[in-house]
């Protein structure tokens, strides 16, 4: 395989790097620089809905633990009758 990265400014290990990876999957430097960065975005992506699931159930939890003492303090707290006077 005699294919060149044409990315500006690829250091000359990842472009050896990339290139081992590409010999041992039988496919040209770009086909393999293209895969390993679907590949990544896809890692990235995963992460990310990750994180957000985990931020999500933190706001959750943080907002079950807020509302409970406010909830508890309403069930103790006698509320007024209504006069039913309309004003």
């Amino acid at each position: 395989m005699n294919d060149d990265l044409f990315i500006k400014k690829v250091p000359a290990v990842i472009k050896e790097l990339i290139g081992r990876e590409a010999e041992n999957n039988h496919r040209s430097i770009n086909q393999e620089a293209i895969a390993l960065l679907e590949e990544a975005l896809l890692h990235r992506i995963e992460n990310s809905q990750a994180r957000r699931g985990s931020a999500l159930a933190t706001l959750a939890r943080y907002a079950a633990e807020v509302a409970r003492p406010a909830a508890h303090a309403l069930g103790n707290t006698a509320m007024p009758a209504s006069t039913g006077a309309g004003g």
